[in-house]
């Protein structure tokens, strides 16, 4: 609708999805917990911190942690960066230094975890084992104060739209399917991505989501259960290569 096509007759426009090739069924589970505290809720910040210190011992590094803000994180960070030294695994986060020094110190070390913000949702390319966990902190929408986005949806408003599901939704729905993105590069990359916001099955607009993601184990439910399928995948992935 944004560029004009609702506007041409539909005889003149062909439609097509094209496969990317994967195998995406076999080669990614993702695990959304509903028994964590959701972004709005007391105690969010706390929960995921937990939750994301114990994927990277699942993981056992390897790991980018993805956040819609600096603040929220800022303060993950501060709050479990020395546990995830103390195990041995290099802790990187945006802003030490740029971008593609960072991409190389994280490549270098294969028991890596980065945590980043916006730009290392896309355009990030870490492919084999170095990556083989994508933890999604938040359902990235963008924050409606910022002039832009206040414009846009003005506009919208004026116009008789939502500006939810015209904006907003759309905006969110690509940015995450950028950040489930990095975890697969090639067709023997394996891995898992933790989704750590709720929202994305309680909340009616989630379906939309979710049925923009490639098909794959997906596992809704306790975090117990999702962890111990995790550790499932990992095995059966250093399995494969050691033989």
């Amino acid at each position: 609708k944004r560029v004009g096509l609702h506007l041409v007759d539909t005889g003149r426009v062909d439609c097509s999805r094209i496969s990317s090739g994967f195998y995406y069924e076999e080669q990614v589970i993702l695990g959304i917990p509903t028994n964590i505290p959701g972004p709005g809720d007391n105690g969010f910040s706390d929960s995921i911190a937990q939750v994301i210190l114990d994927s990277i011992n699942i993981s056992r590094g390897k790991a980018f942690i993805l956040f819609t803000s600096y603040g929220l994180l800022n303060l993950i960070y501060s709050k479990i960066e020395r546990f995830i030294s103390q195990s041995g695994y290099q802790v990187l986060k945006q802003g030490q230094e740029n971008r593609h020094l960072l991409i190389e110190k994280f490549k270098s070390r294969n028991s890596s975890v980065l945590f980043g913000t916006d730009s290392f949702w896309e355009g990030v390319d870490v492919k084999g084992d170095a990556l083989e966990l994508v933890v999604i902190t938040k359902l990235p929408f963008r924050v409606p104060t910022e002039p832009i986005i206040e414009a846009r949806i003005e506009q919208i408003q004026r116009l008789g739209g939502d500006p939810f599901l015209e904006y907003s939704m759309p905006q969110a729905i690509i940015k995450l399917k950028q950040g489930f993105g990095r975890l697969i590069r090639s067709r023997t990359d394996r891995g898992a991505i933790l989704i750590l916001d709720k929202r994305i099955v309680e909340k009616n607009y989630g379906k939309y989501f979710l049925s923009s993601l490639p098909e794959c184990m997906l596992l809704v439910g306790s975090l117990d259960n999702i962890f111990e399928s995790m550790k499932k995948f990992y095995q059966h992935t250093d399995s494969k290569i050691l033989l």
